[in-house]
């Protein structure tokens, strides 16, 4: 059990930065769709896309924070616990010191008490966990097995240095998949006969491959066995596959040639056909997916017919939106640590917790 501990730790603690994560998107959201930047969906995706990396590298975030706090201001504290324990020292927080030291203590307490097996609901709650795990992996694996079949069944059509364009009677809606080596691209055979719609699907399968969205989703979907429970991952899962499709709408339009009205057309055409069928809705990303083409089509039409022709400088939007979600996520992740040093705070107060049970005692005798 000492060695799961840190690990379980660590999980939740990675749950804690998502589910902050979570909010500074939809904070940042709420402000970008009320400025000239709701239409920047490209620089959108690019930011939360930067945002979930620094969610995976947030303990080296908190350590940069707290290293960079300590030196410019010593002694001066970050992380949530160690601020309530100096506010407590200083008088600004009327409670026991018994109770305050219990209540700051509570994460891992629950740890100890998960661990411990005592309790038949946790018990149960983890067997629940472990089986829906379990099935979604399964599901994966079973996707994956799906989408490697309809690959190998198809046609090799064109080939590069990095992707395949394959034909398939077997499918009604292009789809891009990347093996372990490399990309493909899979096309309804009928779209031989309609060049235009052909030219539409590669364009928008490609700027798929070019924008690395296979990649993400299949970073998503791996891990979603392990975060399913959390809201804050079926938030950001949502928010990216919405802004996903519009960025690559965005970008396929802007070119030369490329005409929004007839790109939309293709679109509906489209979502009709795929809503008849039943495919793997996972690990591959489509021109529309499944299920979710009928919600998100409309964010797409629109977004399609409403934005303006000119954005703002697409660099400089990227940079400053990226670099602020990080920095308040790095803070953010800094303040949530769980500090595991006796710092002079935290021998203080063992001390008045000792001294408080002590006169308690000697009330007693």
């Amino acid at each position: 059990m000492t060695a799961v501990k840190p690990v379980l730790d660590a999980f939740l603690e990675f749950n804690v930065v998502l589910g902050v994560s979570a909010l500074i998107w939809l904070t940042a959201r709420a402000v970008l769709t009320r400025s000239s930047m709701r239409f920047e969906s490209v620089a959108q995706l690019r930011s939360l896309k930067a945002l979930c990396i620094c969610v995976v590298l947030s303990p080296i975030l908190a350590m940069g924070v707290s290293a960079v706090v300590g030196f410019l201001w010593p002694g001066r504290a970050v992380a949530l616990g160690d601020l309530a324990v100096a506010a407590y020292l200083r008088g600004e927080i009327a409670m026991p010191a018994a109770q305050f030291e219990t209540l700051l203590n509570t994460r891992e307490r629950w740890l100890d008490h998960v661990l411990s097996g005592s309790s038949l609901v946790v018990t149960f709650a983890l067997i629940a966990f472990a089986f829906v795990s379990t099935v979604l992996t399964v599901r994966v694996v079973r996707d994956a097995w799906a989408i490697r079949k309809a690959v190998r069944s198809s046609f090799l059509w064109r080939q590069s240095s990095k992707v395949d364009i394959r034909l398939s009677d077997r499918i009604t809606v292009p789809f891009a998949v990347r093996g372990l080596r490399r990309r493909h691209v899979v096309l309804p055979s009928h779209l031989l006969n309609t060049p235009r719609e052909m030219r539409f699907a590669l364009a928008h399968e490609f700027q798929h491959i070019r924008a690395l969205d296979v990649e993400w989703e299949l970073g998503f979907e791996l891990l979603r066995p392990l975060l399913f429970w959390n809201p804050a991952y079926l938030v950001i899962k949502h928010q990216f596959d919405r802004l996903r499709e519009l960025a690559c709408d965005q970008s396929v339009v802007s070119r030369k040639g490329i005409d929004a009205k007839d790109y939309t057309a293709c679109l509906l055409d489209y979502c009709s056909r795929s809503l008849t069928i039943n495919s793997p809705r996972i690990l591959h990303v489509a021109l529309v997916n499944g299920t979710k083409a009928k919600h998100v089509l409309r964010l797409r039409v629109i977004a399609l017919t409403e934005a303006p022709a000119t954005t703002p400088p697409l660099p400089a939007v990227f940079l400053g939106l990226t670099l602020s979600l990080a920095t308040v996520l790095a803070i953010s992740s800094a303040s949530v640590r769980q500090t595991q040093d006796w710092s002079h705070d935290r021998l203080m107060l063992s001390t008045v917790v000792n001294l408080e049970r002590l006169e308690a005692r000697n009330q007693g005798n």
